[in-house]
């Protein structure tokens, strides 16, 4: 078998370099298959990282729209400093007991978030003590957190 040598310019006064073509080690079929079966997982395992990630990433808003407690919480948050900002529960509900940081001041609220009359208690008093609004979700939830 005739070999093919093909001259290169060599880096200095135009010296010769002989490369040899011939040299490259060649894959047999197997080799070849079991490259390209390594490069395919590797692909796999790459894309199934990248929708994974992105799932972090873009979070769970684009899994449920937010409750109406959580779109007025987001919205405090992002108002002026010293606006009351309501408390949600794991379900995103209204939590019966809202309390604003900046006035120190405490009420009970419905499910719907709406102030219940008469239950308001300035800083410094007792705690108030707002009814518990146990709901199936809120029951569903609780199952959630223990899987």
């Amino acid at each position: 078998m005739r070999q093919l040598v093909t001259p290169v310019k060599g880096p200095l006064k135009g010296e010769v370099e002989e490369v040899n073509h011939n040299s490259q080690t060649t894959e047999t079929p197997s080799e070849s298959l079991g490259r390209v079966q390594k490069e395919t997982i590797t692909m796999a395992t790459l894309t199934i990282i990248l929708l994974f990630s992105m799932g972090f990433a873009l979070g769970d808003d684009t899994i449920q729209p937010k409750t109406p407690c959580e779109s007025a919480r987001d919205a405090a948050i992002n108002g002026p400093i010293g606006a009351y900002i309501p408390t949600c529960d794991a379900a995103g509900q209204y939590t019966p007991k809202q309390c604003s940081g900046s006035t120190g001041y405490c009420w009970c609220v419905t499910s719907t978030g709406q102030k219940i009359p008469g239950t308001e208690t300035p800083p410094g008093t007792a705690p108030i003590k707002c009814p518990c609004r146990y709901t199936l979700i809120h029951y569903m939830f609780d199952l959630y957190s223990w899987f």
